[in-house]
């Protein structure tokens, strides 16, 4: 048993690239990590890895033997998952990852009131505006807009936000207010930095592409919305963030305009489609996102 859990935890330090990473994957302390792949070394008379203050890397033998570390590791994960899926409640660790604003805003709030619910599930949440890896993470969930770019991930949509033209009223004072698709192209921009950079709207039939461009970028979605409000220039928001806001503290502009929604999804590795836990709080985010304005 010792060799199988230090098999397990070789393999998951491998995967992590730390062991404080790894530590934090299994919810055990770093000394804890470090001090099993350490006794495995031993038990097995090999070094496995090459540590420096910096960095791990895997000797040649390392390489060799985590090959079959990863297998029974997977098959530990496989083995749990169908236990898991027997049980009328779900149990256990639930990792889970989403952009920053979204994540404080509508995530953790409805993650609350679901461990409220299964007061069993544990959460690990990372609210990260970086396109993770859910394998190399170790992730359960990512929440992500679309469109998706191709992978061997499952995917699930949850909801649709529909996005509008805003901009702070003391922005347009200064450079006028655009009341033509035209004229979007000579505004300033608060830009997001995913975002491709040509709008396309649409409106009784006929379409429209104009090229955005702004003095500010941001892979952050809070952080939009304040140059937006602070008078930086027009901002593509959700639209639920125009109606949260103190009436006339923003502006919505050509309404009469269509734009293709954003579509959110949740994003899961096969094998965690198997999991009651998993099943059923992608379920729960897709009811309640699907309800809000």
């Amino acid at each position: 048993m010792d060799d199988l859990r230090g098999m397990i935890t070789f393999a998951r330090v491998v995967e992590s690239g730390s062991f404080a990473e790894a530590a934090r994957k299994l919810g055990l302390g770093r000394a804890a990590i470090s001090h099993q792949v350490k006794l495995l070394e031993d038990r097995l008379g090999i070094r496995l890895l090459h540590r420096s203050t910096r960095s791990l890397s895997l000797t040649h033998a390392g390489e060799d033997y985590y090959q079959s570390c990863k297998r029974i590791s997977e098959e530990a994960e496989a083995a749990n998952r169908r236990i898991q899926s027997l049980s009328d409640e779900p149990v256990g660790r639930i990792s889970l990852t989403c952009s920053a604003n979204f994540g404080l805003k509508r995530i953790v709030p409805l993650l609350s009131q679901f461990r409220h619910l299964y007061p069993k599930i544990e959460l690990d949440v990372e609210l990260t505006d970086e396109v993770t890896d859910l394998v190399k993470g170790g992730y359960d969930i990512a929440i992500r807009s679309g469109p998706l770019l191709d992978s061997d991930m499952m995917s699930k949509k949850i909801c649709s936000t529909v996005r509008r033209i805003c901009a702070a009223p003391a922005y347009l004072e200064s450079a006028g207010t655009p009341t033509e698709p035209e004229e979007l192209a000579s505004h300033n921009w608060v830009t997001y930095s995913r975002h491709s950079g040509v709008l396309s709207l649409n409106r009784d039939g006929r379409s429209y592409k104009v090229r955005i461009t702004g003095p500010i970028r941001t892979n952050n979605a809070g952080a939009r919305l304040q140059f937006v409000l602070g008078g930086h220039g027009l901002g593509l928001l959700p639209e639920h963030e125009f109606w949260e806001q103190p009436k006339g503290n923003l502006v919505m502009l050509l309404p009469e305009y269509e734009m293709a929604p954003l579509d959110l999804f949740a994003v899961y590795p096969p094998g965690a489609a198997s999991t009651l836990k998993v099943r059923m709080l992608i379920d729960y985010l897709a009811e309640h996102l699907s309800k809000a304005r």
